[in-house]
């Protein structure tokens, strides 16, 4: 009687720990896809990709290309953390504009390394977001403030010409956006995230419309 009690409690033991293995493994890719949008949502796009696979496209790959570009184009410059604030505040608003509520509804086991998760969520796709921000003036900024970036190279010098320039692009970039996006409405979605794992961390590797 013993052994088969022991027997029993062994088998009992060992369905639980595969129970909880496939729980625990759930509750991560959840936590990869849920943590990718409240970054969003917060306006905080760094930190969004960190749950992005290097090789993945999603809604926002654009607007990632375009503040790394212009992440490149600040290093060039001596200007102070001030301006760059500017920036970062200049994408947060932004991507608060593109972001606005998610839901997960439903997580798919395809295999042991990769899961689709279905996500509700309001967002403006990047179609929306390109189309908006086409139509944006550069031309005219870049006219209207030459000569006055000139006036302080020749007054006070090349770091002070170039703080001007660059917190007066941070200003126009965070003002133009913002009008360009903020009366669009986000539309309710519904994707599939799905997610695998690499180097022992679980990442969105694509998003697709369902």
């Amino acid at each position: 009687m013993k052994k088969i009690l022991k027997a029993l409690f062994a088998g009992i033991l060992a369905i639980s720990l595969t129970a909880c293995a496939a729980n625990a493994t759930e509750s991560a890719v959840k936590n990869t896809v849920n943590s990718y949008f409240v970054s969003l949502e917060e306006g905080n796009l760094d930190d969004a990709y960190k749950y992005v696979s290097d090789n993945a496209t999603t809604d926002f790959s654009s607007l990632k290309s375009i503040e790394e570009s212009m992440n490149d184009m600040i290093a060039q410059y001596d200007v102070s953390d001030s301006t760059k604030k500017l920036f970062t505040d200049a994408f947060s608003q932004i991507i608060k504009l593109c972001v606005q509520s998610h839901k997960i509804t439903k997580v798919e086991k395809v295999s042991d390394t990769e899961y689709n998760v279905s996500v509700d969520a309001s967002i403006l796709d990047s179609d929306t977001i390109s189309e908006a921000v086409q139509n944006i003036d550069y031309n005219s900024f870049i006219s209207g403030i030459s000569s006055k970036v000139m006036e302080k190279y020749t007054s006070e010098g090349e770091t002070a010409a170039a703080e001007y320039m660059m917190s007066s692009m941070a200003t126009w970039f965070a003002t133009n956006y913002t009008d360009a996006l903020k009366n669009l409405k986000a539309s309710a979605k519904s994707v599939i995230i799905t997610v695998d794992q690499e180097d022992n961390n679980w990442l969105i590797t694509s998003m697709t419309d369902e």
